[in-house]
């Protein structure tokens, strides 16, 4: 991140920046002895996205993200009972979706978020996380019918920069996805800021994504041609989504089910591009896929430009720069491979083999030590085994895997519930320097499948009434070289989180989050040397409903470095309001930041328009402001309307970012 702003203003903020929050936070305190509302849906899924932003900006959040959306616009009825419907809640295990529909089935509808709690394989944080993407409808009211459903979304959005860093343009997304009956059909095309428009390069769009499925009631329980995603095991050779491997106070450190799921992310490297097929019974499954897809990377080329190899991937999207023009689509990836998978309801287990071609080599630089263990060459083949196992309260996890050319990695865990109330997660990891896998997903500290070794624990726990605790730590060692470690080196995660929840209406906030890793360190004689670098943040918030329709949240958070002493402060007031009259809902924050510079900074959460998200940074000295307006006309139809704007810096002429989108969104 060269050329970001430093620090501005070191010990106090402006003073109109203080004025103007002050009187935000005033007007705040002053409603809050009235009656309080509710938390935030997937407040806990936020916040940890905030943190593994803070840690590393490349961790692929969008995928997750953009499911969980969808899920939210057609949710799981779960008193259906069906094992299928109920599986579409991808971030629960094969154990969990078994208990689930089998109490379903024993004990007939669930009428309350609280009866999930006290199943043996879920807790209050998991219930949280299935909350906005589950419906609790009588299943008699759906028995024999046939639904259809169609979401249209078209979003449009632009910004406006007086200075420099980030890329002007209008963003364009069209979406579309259709489900009736066992058919179903998706279309996504997307152009970032500053791609153009054109059917030079056909299709026209920057990104265009699609499938057709087909859900059976037999031996094929589904069929997926066009784009899709893979999660198999414990995410060592396949996993939708990157970020689930690093969410350290996750309700389980355990994957999903493993499957192949339609693709409608905006991602544009991380999927394949064919056929799935899974079939299956009561005790057996299989996934078979073949794949062939496009994708960025930077070509090696000799005198007269011919390529002979690939010296990295990209991943971003991002198609503006000559150099990101060049790398777009270059490389051509094949994958083909399977998953069969044996057991009952209480124990079951997997092997999974896949095989990876590329059109050119990948040739890394070999004269840098980092990146000796680095893939080389055209051909990679994985092969894993996973196993699962539950008795009571208690269920064990594990995956074996094996990359050739390569090495190995391995990983294993336990999750106990001893009482309704306390939850234990227990990981260990090993990946070697020398395993390989472009699709993995699993549990790490790290960007790469390989070179780290780690234990992790989680404890979820009512403490007391209405007070829910979450403690996670984790510790691992880095075996070989890393960007900025010219040595083995250690590492460590430590996440506190507290909610007080006297009443429905009332949530109080509390995180402590630190993350520490040793970095080569200049010294005298210019011998090698290392610091242990630490981020520690401590954040509040506060969430409350002074009347009917309206919402309000106050947070804080401050972030500390070391050794080097830089800090940061965050101060966000979040309002939402819902018009009685008319079907509008406005969402509108003040937040101010300030900092010492970009090691330092903080980042917040926003409401944003259907199937997006913004998490924009803070840093230096800062104000952001936003307005967004919902629309619904009728139940079919969503308009939504968003205006940012962002002043940073201490010369208001070259540091003013505008933004505006624009959403329309039919469902029929």
């Amino acid at each position: 991140m060269q050329g970001l702003p430093g620090s501005y203003l070191h010990d106090c903020m402006d003073n109109k920046i203080i004025l103007r929050g002050s009187a935000v936070v005033l007007l705040i305190m002053a409603l809050l002895p009235c009656p309080l509302c509710c938390q935030e849906e997937n407040q806990a899924v936020r916040e940890s996205v905030e943190e593994i932003l803070a840690l590393s900006d490349d961790t692929d959040h969008a995928t997750l993200l953009e499911e969980l959306d969808e899920l939210k616009a057609s949710p799981v009825n779960i008193n259906s009972g069906d094992v299928k419907e109920i599986s579409r809640l991808f971030f629960l295990t094969e154990f969990q979706v078994m208990v689930l529909a089998d109490h379903v089935r024993r004990n007939g509808n669930v009428v309350t978020l609280y009866e999930l709690a006290l199943l043996p394989a879920f807790d209050r944080n998991t219930v949280m996380l299935m909350a906005p993407c589950i419906s609790l409808q009588p299943s008699q009211e759906t028995a024999g019918k046939s639904y259809g459903r169609t979401l249209l979304t078209l979003t449009a959005s632009t910004r406006f920069i007086s200075g420099e860093g980030e890329t002007e343009g209008v963003r364009s997304l069209f979406k579309i996805k259709h489900e009736h009956g066992r058919f179903g059909f998706g279309l996504t095309a997307e152009n970032d800021p500053g791609e153009p428009f054109t059917f030079d390069h056909a299709p026209g769009t920057d990104f265009l994504s699609g499938y057709l499925e087909y859900q059976g009631n037999g031996l094929i329980e589904r069929v997926i041609v066009g784009d899709y995603a893979m999660r198999t095991g414990e995410g060592l050779v396949f996993s939708g989504s990157r970020w689930m491997g690093s969410w350290l106070s996750s309700p389980s450190f355990m994957s999903g089910r493993s499957s192949a799921v339609p693709y409608t992310s905006t991602e544009e490297n991380r999927f394949f591009r064919g056929v799935s097929i899974m079939m299956g019974g009561v005790k057996t499954g299989a996934v078979l896929f073949a794949s062939t897809n496009m994708i960025d990377a930077r070509l090696v080329c000799n005198e007269d430009s011919t390529a002979t190899g690939v010296s990295n991937l990209v991943s971003g999207g991002l198609h503006v720069s000559e150099s990101q023009l060049g790398a777009h689509n270059s490389l051509s990836e094949s994958v083909a491979g399977f998953h069969l998978s044996a057991g009952a309801d209480k124990i079951r287990g997997g092997v999974t083999a896949s095989a990876t071609w590329f059109s050119l080599p990948l040739r890394p630089d070999r004269s840098d030590p980092e990146n000796i263990h680095d893939f080389e060459g055209s051909r990679l083949w994985n092969m894993a085994v996973d196993f699962k196992a539950g008795t009571g309260p208690v269920l064990f996890f594990t995956e074996a895997a094996l990359s050739l050319p390569g090495s190995w990695a391995a990983t294993a865990g336990v999750r106990a519930k001893p009482t309704g109330r306390v939850t234990f997660n227990i990981l260990a990891r090993h990946f070697t320097p020398e395993y390989h896998a472009f699709h993995s997903g699993a549990f790490r500290a790290g960007s790469g499948p390989g070179n780290e070794t780690g234990l992790a624990a989680s404890v979820h726990l009512e403490a007391a009434r209405h007070l829910f605790v979450t403690a996670a730590a984790d510790h691992y060692r880095i075996p070989w070289l890393r960007y900025r470690s010219s040595a083995p080196s250690y590492g460590s995660r430590i996440e506190l989180r507290g909610e007080y929840q006297p009443r429905d209406d009332l949530a109080l906030r509390l995180a402590y989050t630190s993350s520490s890793r040793e970095y080569d360190a200049a010294t005298e004689r210019g011998a090698p040397s290392s610091v242990t670098h630490t981020r520690q943040q401590i954040s509040f918030a506060l969430t409350c409903k002074p009347a009917a329709g309206l919402q309000l949240t106050t947070r804080a958070s401050a972030t500390f470095i070391s050794p080097s002493g830089e800090k940061g402060y965050l101060l966000c007031q979040d309002f939402s309001y819902s018009l009685r009259s008319v079907p509008v809902r406005i969402w509108f924050r003040y937040a101010l930041c300030s900092s010492d510079g970009w090691d330092s900074r903080l980042y917040a959460w926003e409401n944003d328009l259907l199937s997006s998200f913004s998490v924009p940074a803070f840093y230096g000295e800062m104000t952001r402001t936003f307005i967004m307006l919902s629309w619904k006309p009728a139940g079919r139809v969503e308009a939504r309307l968003k205006y940012a704007f962002t002043e940073s810096g201490p010369d208001p002429a070259t540091g003013l970012k505008h933004e505006l989108k624009g959403q329309v969104r039919i469902s029929f």
